[in-house]
């Protein structure tokens, strides 16, 4: 009973007040902080409660109770198909994983009712997008980039996945990218970097790459994805090194750019080569490809240089139709 009677206390204070701090519920209550911290999580644990912040500033709310679909409505083999694929970003933050995240969504979307229509449109869509995937497993955007520039100096190009997908939105590599870049969250960038590693060094032993280069950043920030991400891979190949200089004061990203005409200019008049050593193929890798102009004119500046006799360019994620603009990231 006093278990149960500590823990109400706790919700009836946080509902009472809104929010809550540890200080604040043994101040209040009498409990040892102890007690509470204990008790608090396995609120947190029970889904009563939310906690919000880090260490030395994290909030307790109440969480909300969310009207989603039983699992048992849904077909188990569908669930498990949901649960590997999916990944949802609350407008809290929070990573959901599988279909708990999916019913999260539908939930958001006021659509509980259609969530095994929603469910098998969902696995409809990916099996549709999976055959754009060659027998390797990576989309082959090669034609896709040669139709687009009239001169195309970039061989091949690959995406590991898709950024989005027509009605669902971000795919989880999607998810993944945009979110780690934008919190600049060390860890969301590791879990993405080991998820890719695997694929990037098939992809080096496949086109019997003999040196790596990284489209470099533009937007400055504590931590840079790709950076890390060239890191993490820890690719054992010589290196090309890229910069970002520009003519103006303020840093423009490509990815902002709606025309073309412009993207091109930015991405060939702001990325400049630091290295003078030769090479026969070159994997040029990108975060996320749009038009495919950074590529693109990257691979210009290294062929016309003779520092590479063949360019191969790698995204981790790539526009779904034709090269619609990815501007978020």
């Amino acid at each position: 009973m006093e278990n149960i009677a500590s823990k109400q206390q706790i919700l009836t204070y946080i509902s009472v007040h809104q929010k809550a701090r540890v200080d604040d519920l043994w101040r209040h209550l009498g409990f040892s902080r102890q007690l509470v911290q204990k008790k608090l999580k396995e609120l947190v644990t029970e889904k009563l409660v939310i906690k919000s912040g880090k260490p030395p500033l994290v909030f307790y709310q109440l969480a909300v109770q969310e009207s989603l679909a039983p699992v048992e409505s849904i077909p188990k083999n569908l669930v498990d198909f949901i649960d590997k694929e999916y990944l949802y970003v609350s407008p809290l933050g929070e990573l959901i994983y599988g279909f708990e995240g999916f019913s999260r969504w539908v939930s958001s979307i006021r659509e509980q009712n259609n969530i095994r229509r929603l469910a098998q449109e969902y696995k409809k869509t990916v099996n549709t997008v999976k055959e754009k995937f060659n027998k390797f497993g990576f989309i082959d955007a090669t034609e896709k980039v040669k139709q687009t520039f009239p001169n195309t100096y970039i061989d091949k190009v690959y995406y590991l996945d898709f950024y989005a997908l027509p009605k669902f939105g971000k795919t989880k590599l999607g998810q993944l990218l945009l979110y780690s870049k934008q919190a600049q969250n060390y860890e969301l960038i590791r879990t993405l970097s080991l998820q890719v590693k695997p694929k990037i060094q098939q992809l080096l032993a496949r086109e019997k790459i003999t040196a790596v280069s990284f489209i470099p950043p533009t937007v400055p920030r504590n931590i840079q994805f790709i950076k890390e991400f060239e890191k993490i891979l820890d690719i054992s190949l010589p290196h090309i090194d890229l910069s970002k200089a520009y003519l103006g004061d303020v840093p423009i990203a490509q990815k902002t750019l709606s025309r073309l005409e412009e993207r091109v200019q930015n991405a060939s008049r702001t990325i400049f080569v630091r290295n003078s050593a030769k090479y026969e193929r070159v994997l040029l890798i990108d975060d996320a490809v749009g038009s495919g102009a950074s590529l693109n004119e990257t691979a210009k500046k290294l062929v016309a240089g003779g520092l590479a006799k063949s360019v191969i360019g790698v995204a981790v994620v790539g526009s779904y139709k034709g090269f619609d603009v990815i501007r978020e990231i």
